[in-house]
């Protein structure tokens, strides 16, 4: 299972496990974590590969974060699972095609199962939500109150169950609670998610790790190029500035060159699968 945080991977992970072994109630499972897999060796003796040879069930969360000398005890794992036909969970930041810092021969393996990518929640998931927690702790709320927050707060359950917490307190002190009494009391969160080429420029650089100065500055840099151009690509899409604003943002540049770098975006997306992934990622992170 692949996506950005705060999508559920762990959470359904557990939901997972608890139908699992309510079904199969004898079911051995082996839940490594990455420090495990730096102390097993190449022999079998090692802790993490010790419980992978006795499990009927293996899960390692967090891939993307797999440092060099970890990789080859990993492959050992996935080799070992399933030649004696086990079931292995893992997880990720992104799929398999997209974790280009990891060797072909471990993302070769982690591809050739069943891959399963997470979005974050649209607004409707996360009005429908908010809906289901709400009649869980008997709490009545206007459905235009519920609506402000699912639109208004994007962000992981997590996030939407802290925005419950408040509304719980705010709703004992104020019954009839109005939208614009929730605006006020939610203006600092709503204002932070609002969607801003500020947002976009930072989410790009933490990606490809480059600084935002250098996506905003008038050089031809070569590691910034393709990233301000996704910059522009993503900022026309989920913003609503014009082609002159975009450019005035990147280093000053002119309609034309925004322009230029969109459709060269767009061109690329459906044969470029590094390049697919990463606008996906990013969009799923910040819409």
């Amino acid at each position: 299972m692949h996506g950005p945080t705060g999508t559920g991977k762990s959470h359904l992970i557990s939901a997972l496990l608890f139908s699992a072994t309510q079904y199969s109630p004898d079911l051995v499972i082996a839940w490594i974590e990455l420090s495990q897999l730096e102390t097993a060796g190449d022999d079998n003796d090692g802790g993490s590969l010790k419980a992978a040879r006795q499990a009927d069930l293996v899960i390692v969360e967090d891939v993307q974060h797999l440092a060099g000398k970890v990789i080859e005890p990993l492959v050992q794992i996935i080799d070992r699972c399933q030649s004696r036909q086990r079931q292995l969970i893992m997880t990720a930041t992104a799929g398999p095609a997209e974790l280009t810092q990891l060797p072909g021969r471990l993302t070769s393996r982690l591809a050739s199962g069943l891959v399963v990518g997470l979005q974050p929640l649209s607004p409707a998931s996360r009005l429908r939500f908010l809906q289901d927690r709400c009649q869980r702790h008997n709490l009545t709320l206007a459905e235009e109150v519920l609506t402000w927050l699912a639109e208004n707060l994007p962000g992981s359950a997590r996030q939407l169950e802290g925005a419950l917490a408040r509304l719980t307190t705010l709703f004992r002190l104020q019954k009839d609670l109005t939208v614009p009494q929730l605006v006020e009391h939610f203006k600092t969160e709503a204002d932070t998610s609002r969607l801003t080429v500020e947002r976009i420029a930072q989410s790009v650089g933490d990606y490809f790790q480059v600084a935002p100065k250098q996506l905003q500055s008038r050089a031809r840099s070569h590691d910034a190029l393709l990233p301000r151009q996704i910059g522009m690509y993503l900022a026309r899409q989920l913003t609503r500035l014009s082609l002159e604003q975009i450019g005035a943002y990147f280093g000053g540049r002119d309609h034309s060159t925004v322009l230029h770098a969109c459709r060269k975006v767009e061109q690329a997306l459906p044969h470029d699968v590094h390049l697919s992934g990463a606008v996906r990622q990013l969009q799923a992170s910040l819409v």
